[in-house]
C-alpha cells in the first residue's frame, strides 16, 4: 500500500551531531517552508510555498540538488532556480505502477561563500493525502522555518509532532482571529545520513504528521471500504476452488491450500501509488496478471476462502515502520499494508500473502503487534496483532561429529522457521535452481569454507509447513589438531548471522537488526573409543537490552554437546548500546572459541 511522504528527500540514516561536518560541501542557509490549509470550490486544500538558499563550503563549484514531488493528487506550481529543471516519474525500484513525479532541481554555486537560490510552489488538491511534513534534509541546516496555517473553518485539522527528542527544532504555537498557525525552527541540524542498517525513517527523522481528515476511526474504516468495493466476481471460482482444495478433509487443510495457492501462484510486486494505492485490483485481473500488490493478493485470498466458507475479511493494517495505531492517528499515514484476516473456530488468522513460505498459523514479524483495522459491517474491529517470542524465528545448525583420524566427519542439518524460514527461502528462491545446491552448501559451512560439504539436499521445504530443514555431509579437518597425545577440538562452527562488530567510526545513528530470532549452532561430538575429557571449556551467558548471548559445553553420556545461542529480542540497538554490543560480541566469541581437550 502506498506510503505518503510529502518532503521528497531522501531520509535515510540517524540523528547526527548538529556542528558542521568537514564533508559539508553544501548547507543550507536559510530555508522557508509554508503549508496554507483554506477551502478551494467547497473542498479543503493545502497550499504550499518552498524557497531554500543554499551556501557552497568548497573551494571549487559545487550544485545543490533537491526535488519537488507532485502527481496526481499535487499539483506542482512555479518552480524557480538558476540551474536546471528536469521533470520525470520517480517509480520506486521493484513497483509496477506509481503516479509520484519529481520536478529534479540544480542550483549551481560557482565559489565558496556564495549563494543560490530555488523555490516552487505546490498544491495539495486532496488534502487526505497531505499526511506528514518532514523537517530535516540531505544538507546540513543552519535555519530553517516550516509553518503550518489552519484557519477557523478547518479547525477540525491538527499537528502531532512525531520524534522531535534529540533534534534542535523549537515550536511554537499561535492563535489568531483567523487562524492556529504553527511554526518549527530548525538550527544547526546535521543533514541525513545513509547508513548501513537504519531504522525507518518514520521511527527516526522529527516530521509533522497532519490529522484531521477523518474525524473518527469509523470514517476512515468507512472510506477504506468505500474504495475496497471492487468487483469480486471471478469466472470459473466454482472449479478453481475446487482445484485448489482437492484432496482436503479439514477445514485447516482447505485454509492451508488456499493460502499456500495464493503464495505459490501470484507474484507480489510492492504497491500501486495514486489512487490505485487504495483501491485493490480486482481478484479477477489479479488471476489474469498472475501479480498483485498486497491489497490485490489480499482480496482474491479473501475471495477464494468466502467461497470455500470461510470468514474471511479484508483488513488495513500497519507494519513495523508505521509508528502509530489508527486509533491514534486516523490518517492514511497509519496504515500501509493490507492482509486477508481468518475468524474460524474462535481463533483469528492474520493471513499476509505477500509472505511466501510461512503457513497460515505463523504471523510475520513485521505486522506483529500492530492494530489490524478488520472489516466488519458498518464499523471495524479493531484488533492488535499478537507478538510471538523471539524464539518463533529460529535458525539451527546442528553438526553431528565423530572423530575420524584428524578431521571431523558426521551430518550437518540446517532447520529454520517463522521469519528466518522465509527470509532463507527466498534468498534460495533469487538464487534459482543452478545455484541453489551451493547456496545451501555454503550455509552447513563454516564462514571461511574450510569444510568439505558433500550431499547437500533438502528434506523439507514445503511453504505449509511450519519447518524448512536440509542437511548435508560435512569434514572438517580445521577443527581438530593433535599435540604431545593430546587431542584439541574446536567445535565452533564458525557459522553465524549478525555476529560482525558494528562500525561507530562514523555513525551517529541507532542500528537496526533484520529480525528478532533466536540463532542456534550445536555441535555433538561422540566420544572416540579410549579418549576421555581432559578439559571442557566453561559456560559463558552475556545478557543485553536487546538479547542474550550464551555458549555451553557439556557431557551427556558418551557425547559432548556444544550448543551456541544468540537471542534478540529487540531490533533496534540505539547509538549509545553499540560499544555495550560490541564488547558482548567479542567476549561471546572468545568462549565459543574455546578448545575440547581430549586424551588417551
Amino acid at each position: 500500500m502506498k506510503q505518503i511522504i510529502l518532503l521528497g528527500l531522501a531520509l535515510l540514516g540517524g540523528l547526527g551531531a548538529r556542528a558542521q561536518q568537514w564533508d559539508d560541501k553544501i548547507v543550507i542557509a536559510d530555508c522557508e517552508d509554508q503549508y496554507i490549509l483554506q477551502m478551494d470550490g467547497g473542498h479543503p486544500v493545502v497550499k504550499n510555498k518552498t524557497s531554500v538558499t543554499y551556501e557552497s563550503l568548497s573551494a571549487v563549484g559545487v550544485t545543490a540538488q533537491t526535488v519537488a514531488l507532485y502527481g496526481d493528487n499535487i499539483e506542482l506550481g512555479r518552480v524557480s532556480t538558476p540551474g536546471t529543471k528536469t521533470y520525470k516519474n520517480v517509480t520506486p525500484e521493484n513497483v509496477f505502477y506509481d503516479d509520484s513525479k519529481g520536478c529534479f532541481i540544480t542550483c549551481p554555486i560557482r565559489k565558496k561563500g556564495k549563494t543560490g537560490e530555488v523555490s516552487w510552489s505546490r498544491t495539495f488538491t486532496d488534502i487526505k493525502y497531505f499526511t506528514r511534513v518532514y523537517l530535516l534534509d540531505d544538507y546540513f541546516i543552519r535555519h530553517k522555518t516550516v509553518t503550518v496555517t489552519i484557519p477557523r473553518a478547518l479547525s477540525g485539522y491538527r499537528i502531532k509532532e512525531m520524534n522531535f527528542a534529540g533534534y534542535p527544532i523549537a515550536a511554537s504555537h499561535t492563535s489568531t482571529a483567523d487562524a492556529e498557525v504553527y511554526t518549527y525552527t530548525i538550527d544547526h541540524a546535521s543533514r541525513m545520513k545513509d547508513e548501513e542498517n537504519t531504522p525507518p525513517a518514520s521511527n527516526v527523522f522529527p516530521y509533522l504528521m497532519v490529522l484531521g481528515s477523518f474525524p473518527s476511526v469509523d470514517d476512515f474504516y468507512t472510506w477504506s471500504a468505500q474504495m475496497s468495493a471492487v468487483d469480486t466476481a471471478v469466472p470459473g471460482l466454482e472449479a478453481l476452488v475446487k482445484e485448489i482444495t482437492a484432496g482436503c478433509k479439514t477445514d485447516e487443510e482447505r485454509l492451508s491450500n488456499t493460502y499456500h495457492w495464493v503464495q505459490d501462484h501470484i507474484r507480489y510486486v510492492a504497491f500501486e501509488a495514486g489512487m490505485s494505492g487504495f483501491r485493490p485490483d480486482t481478484p479477477a485481473e489479479v488471476l489474469r496478471k498472475r501479480y498483485g500488490d498486497c491489497k490485490g493478493m489480499a482480496l482474491l485470498l479473501k475471495t477464494l476462502l468466502r467461497a470455500e466458507g470461510f470468514d474471511a475479511r479484508l483488513t488495513d493494517i500497519g507494519t513495523d515502520e508505521v509508528p502509530c495505531t489508527v486509533t491514534e492517528a486516523p490518517t492514511l499515514a497509519a496504515t500501509n499494508h493490507a492482509i486477508c484476516t481468518v475468524r474460524h473456530k474462535g481463533r483469528d488468522y492474520y493471513l499476509d500473502a505477500t509472505c511466501k513460505y510461512v503457513p497460515y498459523t505463523y504471523v510475520p514479524q513485521h505486522i506483529q503487534g500492530s492494530q489490524a483495522m478488520i472489516e466488519d459491517g458498518p464499523k471495524p474491529l479493531l484488533q492488535t496483532v499478537p507478538v510471538r517470542p523471539a524464539d518463533s524465528s529460529l535458525d539451527s545448525l546442528c553438526y553431528q561429529y565423530r572423530l575420524q583420524g584428524d578431521a571431523l566427519v558426521g551430518k550437518a542439518i540446517y532447520q529454520l522457521r517463522g521469519d528466518m524460514k522465509e527470509w532463507f527461502m527466498t534468498s534460495a528462491e533469487k538464487a534459482g535452481n543452478k545455484d541453489n545446491d551451493e547456496m545451501l552448501g555454503a550455509n552447513l559451512n563454516a564462514d571461511n569454507h574450510s569444510m568439505a560439504v558433500s550431499g547437500v539436499k533438502w528434506i523439507a521445504r514445503d511453504p505449509r509447513e511450519e519447518w524448512a530443514r536440509f542437511e548435508g555431509n560435512v569434514s572438517n579437518t580445521a577443527a581438530v589438531q593433535r599435540v604431545d597425545g593430546e587431542v584439541y577440538v574446536e567445535l565452533n562452527p564458525h557459522n553465524n548471522l549478525f555476529d560482525s562488530r558494528i562500525d561507530t567510526t562514523d555513525r551517529v545513528g541507532d542500528y537496526y537488526l533484520p529480525v528478532r530470532c533466536n540463532i542456534v549452532r550445536q555441535a555433538v561430538l561422540t566420544l572416540p573409543a579410549g579418549f576421555r575429557v581432559a578439559e571442557l571449556p566453561r559456560p559463558a551467558t552475556f545478557t543485553l537490552p536487546g538479547g542474550v548471548l550464551s555458549c555451553t559445553f557439556s557431557r551427556q553420556g558418551g557425547r559432548i554437546v556444544y550448543h551456541q545461542k544468540m537471542q534478540i529480542n529487540r531490533r533496534r540497538i540505539p547509538r549509545a548500546e553499540i560499544p555495550a554490543w560490541n564488547t558482548a560480541i567479542s567476549r561471546w566469541q572468545d568462549a565459543c572459541n574455546r578448545q575440547l581437550v581430549l586424551r588417551h
